[in-house]
């Protein structure tokens, strides 16, 4: 109650700033809603403008991500519907996304947020303010979605979009409890991103969630050895990969490496690859030489075992996800953008159809 007393409060605080910035509106009154019918709103405002008295239908949110914002236009266009009188609606939250903010427009719904963006639209009044960054982000939130257990279930949602998963099947699939699978769908659904009934869920934008996983993505949590060798990469891989079969380890080529088996854009100087049980005593089977500068091999002890969902054999060699090789182009340089853009376009999002 404590919390939901705050949030009414500061919606009461946003609402009045944003109102007081039009000049023709006089006598501004944020309260609550006295109405007497089953369904109200969380506030009531009422303004004169000139001689007419204007009232608008406020709906707060703990979020102003896609779900909660459509639930409260929904709301909000049933309210004015039962209304006497026609009133305007808005929707008010900490931060309205962009998709949010859509949604409102749309549907003929204002909306205002605690970091001072808005968009009202009624009458003869018009105002609008953008680019106010999220004070509310948070973080434990991003690091629930995108820790390695959580990741595991990203990869195996984007590894088959169009599939019905029920909990219990993405759980195995993932390798995590179905206790992380719930707390997972509960991020995706709020973001719309999936589409989630009694039957499963199933992947509504897979572009959304792999952008927002990339701008996430954290490959620095790998172990990094680095050699240099002076045959081609070519040479490099094939040498990689025999020794790693001789010695039964798990491996994946990723990187420019894994992209250039999916789709070759252009050449590339620095081998990459994923290796399990990698210590400095098992690696002095490479015939590599290691520096602490000018490496053009990067042998990484993943992270989390979940970096080897979706691997493939291509060319007679094991090859990391086309997900997994576009994430790690995130750091590469020297083109690794454009790599990345060329892997999205001609394989993943083919892939999605």
């Amino acid at each position: 109650m404590k919390n939901e007393y705050i949030r009414i409060e500061e919606a009461r605080q946003a609402i009045l700033s944003t109102l007081q910035r039009i000049p023709e509106l006089t006598d501004i009154r944020v309260e609550m809603e006295t109405w007497t019918e089953k369904y109200r709103a969380d506030l009531l405002v009422s303004f004169r403008k000139q001689n007419d008295r204007k009232t608008i239908l406020v709906e707060v949110g703990s979020s102003g991500q896609p779900r909660p914002a459509r639930d409260a236009v929904n709301s909000l266009i049933a309210l004015r519907l039962n209304r006497p009188s026609t009133s305007y609606g808005v929707f008010v939250a900490p931060y309205i996304s962009d998709v949010s903010a859509t949604i409102c427009k749309e549907n003929g719904i204002g909306y205002i947020d605690f970091v001072g963006n808005c968009w009202l639209y009624f009458d003869s009044i018009f105002m609008e303010i953008k680019g106010n960054p999220n004070r509310f982000s948070r973080k434990s939130e991003l690091k629930s979605l995108f820790n390695p257990k959580a990741e595991r279930i990203l990869r195996a949602l984007l590894h088959e979009p169009g599939r019905q998963w029920s909990t219990a099947e993405l759980a195995e699939a993932a390798i995590v409890s179905p206790g992380q699978v719930s707390n997972v769908r509960k991020f995706l659904r709020e973001r719309e991103w999936i589409q989630d009934r009694k039957c499963g869920i199933k992947l509504a934008d897979s572009l959304q969630l792999l952008d927002s996983w990339l701008a996430n993505y954290q490959p620095n949590r790998n172990t990094v050895y680095e050699f240099y060798d002076m045959g081609s990469v070519g040479e490099i891989e094939a040498r990689i990969a025999t020794v790693c079969n001789q010695m039964q380890t798990r491996y994946a080529f990723t990187g420019f490496s894994g992209a250039a088996r999916y789709a070759p854009f252009t050449t590339y100087k620095t081998v990459a690859v994923y290796m399990d049980n990698v210590q400095a005593s098992n690696l002095e089977g490479l015939p590599f030489k290691p520096v602490t500068s000018g490496a053009n091999v990067r042998i990484l002890s993943p992270y989390d075992e979940g970096v080897y969902y979706g691997t493939r054999i291509i060319g007679g060699q094991t090859v990391a996800s086309a997900i997994q090789c576009y994430l790690d182009l995130k750091n590469e340089k020297a083109r690794g953008e454009e790599a990345a853009g060329a892997l999205l376009e001609q394989v993943i999002k083919p892939s999605w159809k």
